[in-house]
């Protein structure tokens, strides 16, 4: 065969048994993964590679499986953000598990809104516009030294560590100046802390910094995985990506926090800072080193368990891990926020068992989240246990809602009804009952509840309103609703999560309630003409990996 023209001189064996060509610089007739396992076109393959030129090379066992392993990182890779979705993640996926409108018994909930994900429901009534992207071949930290100046870093790391500190073992007390050469020393670290920050100095310096640092960290996170053991610095940078992800990219779910929660929880197994958290046996005393990676630990397994509930997804973690969390409960660093957490993983796992079961009891269910209140009630009896509550209601909320599509009669899905309408509004008048100084930092998860509790009464009032008319105000529904999304629209700058959310609300509500007057926010990511392009008829219109994904292992 001649060789081909160009700089593309030496052609992989994969791509010789295929008649086509491509180049690897550096390894002269070294196959190219590309070409070799996924058998896809070559990024540098000067020749096109028609269809009718391909000669399947016959492959050994290792060879399958190499090549099932390399599309299964190739996929994942492409939910972290990494480029567009293809074939690859339907073959994941596997077949939906949801049943179809055809198959769910009478009634009009059950035929236009069946069950799925909450976190699901909230993306796919967002926009589908997304962030351009900003491809930058410099280092990280260049591209940080150039976007924002010593001044402006020192602001953002102290705004940082002042409201978000805590979650990621960073002393909201300390001196900013000193805490910021430390900080740098990570560029993914610096990058995620300024994400957060920026969105609450002002909307232009916002609107100016937050894309760009929004991709470089998508970009570096994604490259970082593929590497280990990694730095502390990695995980309090994934952690504050998970807990903030509708921040951060402005569009529920940008961030897949599942997924990525779930590579940093595979990571701590083979680093050394987590050897005595992960460990079978756990020591009887632990050091203030071993009790910071516990604590830091706790809320990776917490963010993980978010995402597990709110995307329909498999947890990475099992039984004896989540028993682990309570090691910090008898330590000093047992503070009130700390033990809220450990009672919150606990709260998540109870809900998470029951809802991955082929068929949930729902009496047996119920009554394991009041078996975890009674357990947990003394931190409920503490300052702060309202997003606890919240948390309460939006379990039991899911569980009804799961009954929901599989109930039978009429009057069962009436008390169903109720109880979802009951639950619902407990959420939203808690969250803007208890308003204060720390409202605008709370975590994005606080604010998927409050979404999806609103979106679950408008969707039950438009298919249930003569039902629940006998014992609700649906007016009084309707004026909830409404005063939520004001007081959405009420938290922190336009680029806050909390308006993104209220705008979607806004948009259910106006969609399934013509007939109530609807104040909206003008927003570009929701323009009124657009909104059919990615307004979802279904409750849960977007299929979840099947619960019993099999390219996901517990850990």
């Amino acid at each position: 065969m001649p060789p081909h023209r160009g700089r593309a001189s030496r052609a992989c064996a994969s791509c010789r048994r295929q008649k086509t060509r491509c180049y690897e610089p550096g390894i002269p007739g070294k196959p190219c993964l590309r070409c070799d396992r996924l058998q896809q076109k070559c990024s540098l393959v000067d020749v096109p590679m028609h269809e009718d030129e391909v000669e399947t090379p016959g492959a050994s066992g290792t060879d399958v499986r190499l090549e099932r392993l390399e599309r299964t990182v190739a996929a994942l890779l492409d939910r972290l953000g990494e480029g567009p979705l293809g074939p690859v993640e339907h073959e994941l996926s596997g077949p939906p598990s949801a049943p179809t409108a055809s198959e769910t018994s009478d009634g009009a909930y059950q035929d236009a809104e069946s069950s799925a994900a909450p976190v699901m429901v909230i993306r796919d009534l967002a926009t589908d516009s997304t962030i351009k992207p900003f491809p930058d071949p410099r280092p990280l930290g260049k591209v940080l030294d150039d976007l924002i100046s010593p001044e402006l870093a020192l602001t953002l790391v102290s705004i940082f560590a002042e409201h978000y500190g805590r979650w990621v073992l960073l002393d909201a007390d300390g001196d900013a100046a000193s805490l910021l050469p430390r900080i740098k020393k990570s560029p993914i670290l610096f990058c995620a802390c300024c994400l957060i920050a920026v969105r609450h100095t002002s909307e232009e310096l916002a609107a100016f910094l937050a894309p760009k640092l929004y991709e470089s960290a998508r970009s570096s996170i994604s490259n970082t995985l593929l590497t280990a053991p990694q730095s502390v610095e990695f995980f309090q940078a994934v952690l504050i990506l998970c807990m903030w992800s509708t921040t951060v990219g402005q569009v529920p779910l940008s961030i897949d926090s599942w997924l990525l929660s779930g590579f940093a929880l595979q990571h701590t197994q083979s680093s050394p800072l987590f050897a005595t958290v992960t460990a079978q046996s756990l020591p009887t005393r632990l050091d203030d080193k071993a009790l910071n990676m516990c604590c830091l630990w706790n809320h990776l397994c917490l963010a993980h368990l978010h995402y597990c509930v709110g995307t329909s997804r498999r947890s990475m973690l099992q039984g004896w891990q989540i028993e682990r969390s309570r090691a910090i409960i008898n330590s000093d660093h047992a503070i009130n926020f700390e033990v809220r957490m450990v009672a919150e993983i606990h709260l998540y796992w109870t809900v998470y068992e029951n809802l991955i079961q082929d068929t949930v009891d729902l009496l047996k269910s119920v009554g394991a989240l009041q078996t975890w209140r009674r357990k947990w009630e003394f931190v409920l009896e503490q300052p702060r246990s309202q997003f606890l509550l919240m948390g309460f209601h939006f379990s039991n909320l899911l569980l009804y809602e799961h009954s929901l599509k599989s109930s039978k009669t009429p009057r069962a899905r009436e008390s169903l009804v109720s109880e979802m309408i009951r639950h619902s509004t407990a959420i939203i008048r808690l969250a803007m009952d208890t308003v204060d100084e720390r409202t605008r930092h709370l975590s994005d998860h606080i604010y998927h509840m409050i979404t999806f509790a609103a979106i679950i009464i408008c969707r039950l009032v438009n298919s249930y309103e003569q039902q629940l008319s006998s014992s609700y105000s649906i007016p009084e529904l309707d004026e909830l609703i409404r005063d939520l999304v004001s007081w959405l629209h009420s938290i922190g700058l336009p680029c806050h999560a909390a308006h993104t959310l209220g705008n979607i609300i806004a948009k259910v509500h106006q969609k399934l309630r013509p007939c109530v007057e609807v104040v909206l926010e003008p927003m570009e990511e929701f323009p009124d003409e657009n909104f059919a392009n990615y307004f979802s008829p279904s409750f849960w219109a977007w299929e979840p990996l099947a619960m019993g994904i099999g390219a996901c292992y517990p850990i």
